[in-house]
């Protein structure tokens, strides 16, 4: 028995890609059309187990290649229905003018993804100089032996976290003060590795994207030798299906 596996929901008329191959290379089609919306699928085997690297890699380059020459609303990896029918009646049919209305929203806009990583032990070092209480406290435990240290070493610790959690805080919104003029929303990715300086999506119209471009180039440069910055993008609007 065939399913189709859905890799996201499309304005409806919209063409699949050229040569486009999903999931076991099968070919991709727009189906169940429905108002203003359709889906874009590939049939695969009912009961076919999913979640390869390979499987995750098709899915993610399917939507990519669909976002490229339209709007789309990417679906979570693994959606599988009985048929293209089930697609129309099941998935397109009871949602259409919520998935119009957010498909409406996100025309003419790509996600950008902004990381940033500290540079070694830069916030460590910084929080240091800016602290006096943990600078005190640091240079009052330095000759201590192991055994007389154990409690001021645990507080010396808890107050670096809690300083180095305000400080990810705060370089973060500067990203998000240097980035969101140019961006029509964006979403932060909660992150708990303690190099992170910041972790956040944005989604950008096409024709502010020269400017936002701009605006994480000009902060990477004020950063150099403290954050690492990385700009990952255009991407589809993974984290943005629900806005």
């Amino acid at each position: 028995m065939i399913g189709a596996y859905v890799y996201g929901i499309v304005p409806a008329r919209t063409p699949a890609p050229a040569d486009l191959t999903g999931i076991d290379g099968r070919s991709c089609q727009v189906t169940g059309s429905c108002g203003a919306i359709a889906a874009i699928v590939s049939p695969t085997p009912a009961g076919r187990p999913l979640g390869t690297a390979g499987d995750l890699r098709t899915h993610a380059r399917v939507v990519e290649a669909a976002a490229r020459s339209s709007a789309i609303l990417p679906l979570q990896f693994g959606a599988v229905m009985a048929d293209n029918d089930a697609v129309h009646a099941e998935l397109l049919e009871p949602y259409q003018e919520e998935f119009a209305d957010r498909l409406a929203r996100l025309r003419e806009c790509d996600q950008f993804t902004v990381k940033g990583r500290y540079e070694g032990d830069v916030a460590l070092r910084e929080v240091v100089a800016e602290e006096p209480d943990i600078r005190r406290l640091s240079e009052r435990l330095r000759d201590r032996d192991e055994v007389a240290s154990r409690g001021g070493n645990i507080q010396l610790g808890e107050m670096v976290a809690r300083a180095l959690e305000c400080k990810r805080e705060a370089d973060a919104e500067v990203v998000a003060e240097a980035l969101a003029e140019h961006a029509a929303a964006m979403a932060e990715h909660p992150s708990e590795a303690p190099d992170v300086a910041a972790d956040m999506a944005f989604l950008v119209p096409r024709a502010r994207q020269r400017g936002f471009e701009g605006a994480a180039e000009a902060l990477a440069h004020q950063w150099q030798g403290r954050i690492r910055l990385r700009l990952v993008g255009p991407l589809p609007p993974y984290d943005f299906t629900q806005w």
